[in-house]
Order: structure tokens, then C-alpha cells, then sequence
């Protein structure tokens, strides 16, 4: 990962190091014995430590860092993986091939503040040709420690044996230790009320109701109807957890629900806390963003619960947050909606009326899509109903529904709204690209 330049303390040792202990941040790093190994440390940079040398005769480069986790927006462990990911593709030449993390696997009990870590490995490749030419592997280790995210990073310089990948891998698994303040997972009174005084509307600061914490959800609002409601959150999680199954790591934070008494309120806070007019915010029953959802208690069943709920799981439970609106909105839609409530995009695609997909997945934002090229109602409506058709094709046809998880975690971790990325992903997981794809659908619609 290349992120910052720093100034380093040389030193060549042979064998195994002393722990090296990063006092600031409450985390210790256990260097593995490396032979003729050359090792830099500054503990006050971002790039913290930087060490190379010969694991089990594999050549490797073992580095440490510290990023802030307010410049980097970091919560979870797992965004952490993310970042690495988009860095090393952002800093790569153009004859490498791009790494894809496999999903991470979570340590629990791990280093760091949450008491859970992420482990992740990916392939490094070369492009020739058409093809791929892997020579190399990167696994990392990551977590949090108060004000920063950690990252420990290996680069074998050559294709690991087996045996040599199993080694590294349990070494990282306890490479690292955490001495310091943990977080609670379920809100301190002082986070959650500093929170609310943060973003609830000056008017109802003074209104707040008492916490409600459920299995997964904090409940912050003005409203009585907070019981009521913190039950239905917890059914939509089951619903959604159901068709996109992502792992209980214990430790998780609760997400943060803001539930306000009446919908001028919602407006009010919506506007504040995004920077957008009043009337603009009127448009809306409730909004996903970050690490929380907000609305109203007015009907605890309207759809627009589960659809946004499935945006903040994605965001912070699957960490899926790329693609585009396509597949954003697809997923969220299609757990909203019920198969007769796409018959009329269906028949759009039976006849080949739709947008087509290459341009479809350019498509910033489906909301603001009104005027592309499709056929019949409310255009944005339709794009968000031709979006939650797509996922039935591809989770309910017989077309290889077994592959549905695996374009998931691909298409949703991709640039956003980037047809040559959307086209790898697409490649890596059915072995065709949009326009294949699009033909399968077109033929399945013809006889949905």
C-alpha cells in the first residue's frame, strides 16, 4: 500500500524481532523470523513499521500502518480491506492485473478495539494478453485501535506453496495484540446522546425518548412508537440476512435507527444532515446513509422500511457499497416489491423496450433517471422496478442461481457506474459479460 511517504530507523537483524510495541495506539506487532531481514520503524508515521525478508524461503514485504479514521471513514474492521483494495488497484501499473479480496474472514476474539479483526488474501497477477498470470499474493490483517484503523499488509513476491500460505496466515492470525479501551457495541449513554444532539433537529433535541436497543438496532427518536418499530427493524433484518446471508460477528455495533414523531421533523433533520433543501427532502419516507436509517413513525409496514434497511445492511453489514444505483437500488427494490409488481417491467424486457444494460449500469442515480430511455409510467419508477427484476432473474431463474452470492460480493465491491469493471466481475463469475447477460434475461423474461 502506498499512501504516504515517511522517514524510517534502519536496522538489519537476522532471525526473529523483538514485539514491537506501538505505544499510541495500544497495539503490539510480533514480527514472524525472517531470514535477512531488513526492518524500518517509525512509530509516529502513517506507514509505521516496514520489514522484508525470507518467510519459509518465501520472499516477503510485511508492512504496518495507522490511517485516521476520520480521514478515511472507517468504522469496521472490514472497510478496512476495501481500502487496501482500492489503493493497491488505484497505485497498480498497467500491466497488473486488478486484486480482488476474497470476503474477509472475521477473528473474534481479535486485536483492537471492537475485539474482532479481518483477515483477507487476494491473488496479484499480471495482465497478458486476455489472461491472467498470477505471481504473487497480498494478505492483510485488519482492525481499529482509538482514532485510527490498522492495517497489517504481506506481499509475497512469488506464488506461496501451500504450506507457505497456511504458515503466513497463522502468523497473521496472531501477529497482533491490543492493550487499550474497547468500544461498546451497544452505545455508551454519552455516545448515543452526544449523537442525538448532533443531528436531531435544534426544535426536538430536547425531546429524546428513552433508547431503545434491540439484537441489532438503536433506536433514536422523538417518537413513542419506538417499541412498535424496533420490532419491525428486527423483521426486516431477518428478511433481508435470509436472501443476502452475511456472517454474526459478536461486537458488531448497533445501527444507529433515527425515528422521528412526525414527517416535518424527518424533513427538517433530512435537509440538515445532508445539505439539501427543504422541499427536496419532502420527496422522501425515509433514507439510508452511512451507518444509520431515518423516518418517521407513520406506517411501520410501508415497504420503504425494508428497502432502506437494506441499504444500511449492505453498507455496514455486507460492505457492499459499489456497483452503482443499478445494483443498489436492485437489491433494496427487489426485497421491497413482489414478482406482479414488476409485470410491467418484465413485459418492457420481454419486448426489448427496456434500457439496455450498458447503459443502464451508467446510470448515476436511478432516481434522478427520469427521461432515459424507458417505455411506459414513471420513468425513474420503472428503473428501479427494472433493477429488483434483474436480482429475480439472477437469485430466482434457472440460470446459474447457484452463483448469485459469489456477483454479489464481485459486482457490489466495483467502482461505481464503471461498465469495464461491472464487465471483469460479470466475467469472473458467469464467464460472460452484459451483453450475454442481457440476452439470458431478455430470453427469460419471454417466458416469466
Amino acid at each position: 500500500m502506498k499512501l504516504l511517504a515517511a522517514l524510517f530507523l534502519l536496522a538489519s537483524v537476522a532471525a526473529a524481532q523483538a514485539p514491537a510495541p506501538f505505544e499510541r495506539h495500544g497495539l503490539t506487532l510480533k514480527l514472524p523470523e525472517l531470514a535477512g531481514v531488513r526492518t524500518q520503524k517509525d512509530p509516529t508515521a502513517q506507514l509505521a513499521l516496514s520489514a522484508r525478508g525470507a518467510f519459509h524461503e518465501l520472499d516477503v514485504e510485511i508492512q504496518l500502518w495507522f490511517l485516521s479514521a476520520r480521514e478515511f471513514g472507517v468504522s469496521e474492521p472490514d472497510e478496512l480491506v476495501r481500502i487496501v483494495e482500492d489503493n493497491q488497484n488505484g497505485a497498480a501499473k498497467g500491466d497488473r492485473a486488478p486484486i480482488r479480496f476474497a470476503a474477509p474472514r472475521m477473528l473474534a476474539p481479535g486485536p483492537g478495539l471492537t475485539g474482532y479483526a479481518a483477515l483477507a488474501e487476494a491473488e496479484r497477477a499480471k495482465l497478458v494478453a486476455t489472461s491472467r498470470a498470477v505471481d504473487g499474493r497480498i494478505c492483510v490483517l485488519t482492525g481499529l485501535v482509538p482514532d485510527f484503523g490498522f492495517v497489517v499488509e504481506v506481499d509475497c513476491l512469488a506464488v506461496p506453496t501451500e504450506a507457505q500460505r497456511a504458515a503466513l496466515v497463522a502468523w497473521l492470525e496472531t501477529c497482533a495484540t491490543y492493550a487499550g479501551p474497547k468500544r461498546d457495541p451497544k452505545w455508551t449513554k454519552a455516545e448515543l446522546e452526544e449523537r442525538w444532539k448532533r443531528d436531531a433537529p435544534p426544535g426536538v433535541v430536547k425531546e429524546l425518548e428513552t433508547p431503545i436497543r434491540t439484537a441489532h438496532y438503536l433506536i433514536l427518536g422523538n417518537s413513542s412508537g419506538g417499541k412498535a418499530f424496533a420490532k419491525k427493524m428486527e423483521e426486516c433484518y431477518a428478511a433481508i440476512q435470509k436472501v443476502y446471508p452475511f456472517p454474526e460477528v459478536p461486537g458488531r455495533r448497533l445501527m444507529p435507527v433515527f425515528l422521528f414523531q412526525t414527517g416535518d421533523q424527518y424533513f427538517e433533520f433530512y435537509a440538515k444532515i445532508a445539505g439539501i433543501s427543504l422541499d427536496a427532502a419532502k420527496k422522501s419516507k425515509g433514507h439510508a446513509w452511512r451507518d444509520y436509517y431515518a423516518t418517521w413513525y407513520e406506517a411501520p409496514n410501508d415497504p420503504v422500511h425494508v428497502h432502506e434497511a437494506t441499504h444500511q445492511i449492505f453498507a455496514n453489514r455486507l460492505f457492499l457499497t459499489g456497483g452503482g444505483s443499478w445494483f443498489q437500488e436492485g437489491v433494496a427494490e427487489y426485497m421491497s416489491t413482489k414478482p406482479a409488481d414488476r409485470a410491467e417491467v418484465a413485459r418492457l424486457v420481454k419486448k426489448q423496450r427496456h434500457t439496455k444494460l450498458a447503459q443502464f449500469v451508467k446510470i448515476e442515480s436511478l432516481l434522478m433517471s427520469a427521461g432515459e430511455d424507458v417505455k411506459g409510467g414513471d420513468e425513474a419508477g420503472d428503473h428501479y422496478k427494472l433493477a429488483s427484476l434483474l436480482v429475480e432473474f439472477l437469485r430466482e431463474s434457472k440460470w446459474k442461481p447457484e452463483k448469485f452470492q459469489d456477483y454479489l460480493h464481485a459486482v457490489g465491491r466495483v467502482e461505481r457506474s464503471n461498465p469495464e469493471a461491472i464487465e471483469r466481475a460479470l466475467q469472473s463469475v458467469y464467464g460472460c459479460g452484459l451483453a450475454e447477460l442481457e440476452a439470458a434475461w431478455v430470453a427469460w423474461a419471454q417466458k416469466r
